[in-house]
């Protein structure tokens, strides 16, 4: 609501046609406290905001001085009089006895059915967390093509057929006929041709090996490392019908580990080419038996190779990865003959 302007006039007896000074002293305003939210037709009584202000204060007044506020203090004053008592500790709730079923051998049959069921449920569900993690480790190389000139002919030919990358009945058919033909075609081939054909060969396989070294720089020695060892576990927990390899990564920056005394002499004896035509097996145990005849000093020539070998490992390794291997590092001994050598 809007305020409004109350103009109150006196009006006395003058003239019909005042001059100016009466005129001023027979009209006279006066200014009114404004109201808000009073209606024209209740000029006369107060306005809701004065009316709850005057409500508020009699509840106030009254509140003060009321006989439930006293009894409430008389309330208080005796509690606050009477001597404090010691609380009774709250009694410990005693659990029910169960009930002791004694269960048919159909239901302890089944009852031990579902825990080892959810045993070996649990089980799986680690194994398979585990390969996931060893998975993840293991890394994810690009293939390096092995494919020769035959390869690039067949590759070359079926780029230009259309109708082999139509989808649809008869495709299997289709894909027997164009290796018919390309093999046909092959057979016609002049030297050339083959030329041709393992030069880009030769340009595919030295594409994909420099790619194949510039995604294993793009990885620390160390976790190329690791990623084979995830790869060897990987490999023998490998199902049969799986058709991953899990093959290690080959890395150039790879540290060559030491041949012990009796490796060094296993090698000598199996370039000598006197082991021609003898498998495996019996060829490691006459070499083995040679082993064991040779005198001290013969030896010492093999254990003198062995120890230049792991000095050579260890500078190796701590040039590459920053500090010394394993080995060295758990057997303090070794690390401190490693370190006099050099």
């Amino acid at each position: 609501m809007f305020s409004r302007r109350v103009v109150v006039s006196l009006r006395f007896a003058f003239p019909r046609q005042p001059d100016a000074a009466s005129r001023a002293l027979l009209y006279q305003t006066r200014r009114t406290f404004a109201t808000p939210g009073r209606p024209r037709n209740v000029v006369g009584e107060p306005s809701k905001p004065v009316k709850r202000a005057v409500k508020k204060s009699a509840a106030k007044a009254t509140s003060a001085d009321s006989p439930a506020k006293e009894g409430n203090e008389v309330r208080k004053r005796k509690a606050a009089e009477k001597p404090a008592t010691a609380k009774k500790p709250a009694a410990k709730k005693v659990p029910k006895p169960k009930l002791l079923v004694e269960l048919s051998e159909e239901q302890k049959a089944a009852k031990e059915a579902k825990s080892i069921k959810s045993k070996e449920a649990k089980a799986l569900r680690l194994e398979r967390a585990k390969i996931a993690e060893l998975k993840r480790v293991a890394l994810s190389p690009p293939k390096i093509p092995q494919a020769g000139a035959y390869t690039a002919f067949a590759a070359e030919k079926s780029r230009n057929n259309e109708q082999l990358h139509q989808k649809g009945p008869g495709s299997e058919e289709r894909l027997a006929q164009n290796a018919r033909a390309n093999s046909a075609a092959w057979k016609e081939c002049t030297p050339a041709d083959i030329e041709h054909y393992n030069h880009l060969a030769h340009i595919r396989r030295e594409a994909a090996k420099a790619a194949y070294k510039q995604w294993v720089e793009g990885y620390t020695p160390e976790e190329i490392q690791n990623a084979n060892r995830a790869r060897l576990i990987l490999k023998r927990k490998r199902n049969k019908k799986g058709s991953h390899s899990w093959s290690p990564i080959h890395d150039e920056r790879a540290v060559k580990r030491p041949l012990n005394s009796f490796a060094q002499f296993n090698v000598n004896r199996q370039a000598s080419g006197d082991f021609t035509n003898i498998r495996l097996m019996d060829r490691t145990k006459l070499i083995a038996q040679e082993w064991k005849a040779l005198d001290q000093e013969e030896k010492d020539k093999y254990n003198t190779l062995y120890a230049e070998e792991r000095k050579r490992y260890s500078e190796e390794h701590d040039k590459v990865h920053g500090h010394l291997p394993p080995s060295y590092q758990d057997h303090p001994e070794v690390a401190a003959t490693a370190a006099a050598a050099a």
